[in-house]
């Protein structure tokens, strides 16, 4: 499966990296961080195709956007147009909301995948539980959809080892469902 092989590489070129000093909230770990590798990523995959948030970009694919892969030599990650469309079957309505990610993938037998991105300050050794509670429901909520989920946590900060007495075993659980989490520390 296209998609699973792209999150493989995907997953372990994220775990891998370091990213860059400057970043600082959710923005800059996605602009500068997360985009370029997914880019990097699905050129060694063209039976993938990655939407992104265009933020300020207004380039769009040329001649026309993709509707499947493989994409043509003129495909723009970050394409307005393909990110707009891609809300149609990327977005997850659930419990009277719609969820959106931060980025997300779809091969031409129509698998997905789904990244969430969070950004959270590390007080006296804690993650604060609203940010960490919110990042795990979306992910979940991801799966609910998606093939493949990657929830990546950037940290400002270090946790305290007393606080991870269970981490292993919801580790083991989101795994078991596709969801694959990934914390970093930032700056």
């Amino acid at each position: 499966m296209a998609i699973s092989q792209f999150a493989a590489d995907f997953i372990e070129i994220l775990t891998r990296e370091v990213p860059p000093q400057a970043v600082r909230t959710e923005k800059d770990l996605e602009r500068e961080f997360v985009v370029p590798i997914a880019t990097r990523a699905v050129a060694r995959h063209p039976q993938v195709l990655v939407y992104s948030h265009p933020f300020r970009n207004r380039t769009c694919c040329v001649p026309v956007c993709a509707g499947a892969p493989p994409a043509g030599r003129g495909r723009v990650v970050g394409c307005p147009k393909c990110w707009a469309e891609s809300k149609a079957w990327a977005c997850v309505a659930a419990f009277g909301t719609n969820h959106t990610f931060d980025l997300v993938a779809r091969d031409r037998d129509l698998k997905s995948l789904a990244l969430e991105v969070k950004v959270a300050a590390v007080v006296a050794g804690r993650m604060p539980n609203g940010q960490i509670q919110r990042f795990l429901g979306q992910c979940s909520l991801a799966a609910t959809s998606h093939d493949v989920v990657i929830g990546l946590c950037g940290l400002h900060g270090r946790l305290s080892e007393k606080w991870h007495r269970n981490t292993e075993n919801a580790m083991k659980w989101f795994r078991g469902r596709n969801v694959y989490l990934i914390f970093r520390q930032l700056g």
